[in-house]
C-alpha cells in the first residue's frame, strides 16, 4: 500500500515526471536525517517503477508486478542490506546483485536495486558497486539510502544524483504525528518531535516503542550521578542490552541543551524543556570548554555506532558515564 508522506509530494512529483519523460538517472542517493521517510519513499518509488500500469504517477497495486512486490518476491527488485547479525554489506552481496542485473529483466522493464544503508558498504563492496555505476546496464535504477552521505566514498556519490530529504514543516509534521498516535496529547507530540529533531517518523517510533521512558531513565540517571546518588559503573550495566544509538542521541541533545542554556539563559531554546530545572542547575556548574570536549567525544562515538564499526558496548558505556561524572 503506497503512502506518500505529505512532505514528500513535491519530490515524488518531480521524480515521477522525470521517469515519464525518460530522464531518470541510473543512480539516486537519498540522504537526510533518520526518520523523514527515505525508506518508505524508495520502496514506493520502486513499486511505481516496476508497475505495469501506473495510475496518476503511482503504482496501480493490482497488476502482477505489484502483487509480486507486495509479496516481497519481485525478481527484478533487489534489496541489499547487512545480513542478519552483521554490520556490513559484504562484497559477495554486491557481486551477486550485479550478476543478476546484467541478465535480462524477468517481469518488468526495469531492474531496481535498493541499498540500505549505503554507509554499511565497506571499501571492497563499494568498489564492486562502483564498477557497475560507471557503466550501468540500461533500464536499471540504483537507490542508495544514507543518513549522512559524507560517510560514502566520493567515487560513489559522484556517480549518483543526490536527493536530500528535508525536515518537514513543523505544523505539517505535528498534524501527521497526531494521525499516527492520536492517544497522545499535543504537548507530548511536540516534545517527541523536538527530541527527534523534527523527524516525524522518528518521533512516532519514540512514542510507540516506549523510547520516552528510556530517555527519562537516562536523564534521571545523569542527574543522580551528578549528585553522587548513582554509581556510573552500575548505571552502565543497565544499558548494555538497550539501544546505544538512542542513548547517544538523547545524550547529545542533553549536552546541546546545557550549552544552549549557558549561552542564552533561556528555556525557549531547549529541546528537553521538561527538564528545565535540571539543565538550569547543571549548566551553571559545568565549564563550557569541558562540555564541548565531552560533546565532541559523544559525537564521535555516535558516528562510530552509526557507521557500523565494531565497538565494545560495555567498555563504551562505562567510559561515557565515568567521563560524565568526572565532567561534573
Amino acid at each position: 500500500m503506497m503512502q506518500i508522506l505529505p512532505w514528500q509530494k513535491t519530490l515524488w512529483e518531480s521524480l515521477s515526471q522525470r521517469k515519464n519523460s525518460d530522464r531518470l538517472p541510473h543512480a539516486l542517493l537519498f540522504s537526510g536525517v533518520t526518520g523523514v521517510g527515505k525508506k518508505i519513499f524508495a520502496r514506493d518509488f520502486a513499486s511505481y517503477i516496476l508497475c505495469y500500469a501506473p495510475q496518476n504517477h503511482h503504482a496501480c497495486g493490482n497488476c502482477r508486478a505489484c502483487h509480486l512486490q507486495q509479496a516481497h518476491s519481485h525478481p527484478d527488485f533487489t534489496r541489499i542490506e547487512p545480513e542478519e547479525g552483521g554490520q556490513f554489506i559484504k562484497i559477495d552481496q554486491i557481486r551477486e546483485a550485479m550478476n543478476v542485473i546484467h541478465s535480462t529483466a524477468v517481469v518488468s522493464e526495469y531492474r531496481v536495486i535498493l541499498i540500505v544503508p549505503a554507509s554499511a558498504m565497506n571499501t571492497q563492496s563499494a568498489n564492486a558497486l562502483l564498477k557497475t555505476l560507471e557503466e550501468p546496464p540500461p533500464h536499471t535504477l540504483f537507490m542508495l539510502i544514507c543518513d549522512q552521505s559524507l560517510r560514502l566514498p566520493a567515487t560513489i556519490t559522484s556517480r549518483c544524483q543526490k536527493i536530500v530529504f528535508p525536515i518537514p514543516d513543523r505544523e505539517m509534521a505535528l498534524t501527521w504525528l497526531q494521525s499516527q498516535v492520536s492517544h497522545q496529547d499535543k504537548e507530548t507530540l511536540s516534545l517527541a518531535l523536538n527530541i527527534a529533531e523534527g523527524a516525524p517518523l522518528q518521533a512516532r517510533d519514540f512514542l510507540m516503542n516506549d523510547t520516552m521512558t528510556l530517555r527519562q531513565d537516562l536523564y534521571e540517571g545523569l542527574v543522580k550521578m551528578r549528585a553522587r546518588q548513582m554509581d556510573p559503573l552500575l548505571f552502565s550495566t543497565q544499558w548494555e542490552e538497550k539501544n546505544i544509538k538512542i542513548l547517544l542521541h538523547f545524550l547529545l541533545i542533553w549536552l546541546q541543551d546545557l550549552l544552549r542554556f549557558q549561552l542564552t539563559q533561556s528555556q525557549a531554546h531547549l529541546t528537553n524543556s521538561d527538564y528545565y530545572t535540571a539543565i538550569h542547575t547543571l549548566a551553571g556548574k559545568l565549564a563550557r570548554e569541558n562540555l564541548l570536549q565531552y560533546y565532541d567525544t559523544i559525537q564521535k562515538s555516535y558516528a562510530h555506532i552509526s557507521s557500523a564499526m565494531n565497538m565494545n558496548r560495555s567498555l563504551l558505556l562505562k567510559e561515557i558515564f565515568i567521563r560524565w561524572v568526572q565532567l561534573c
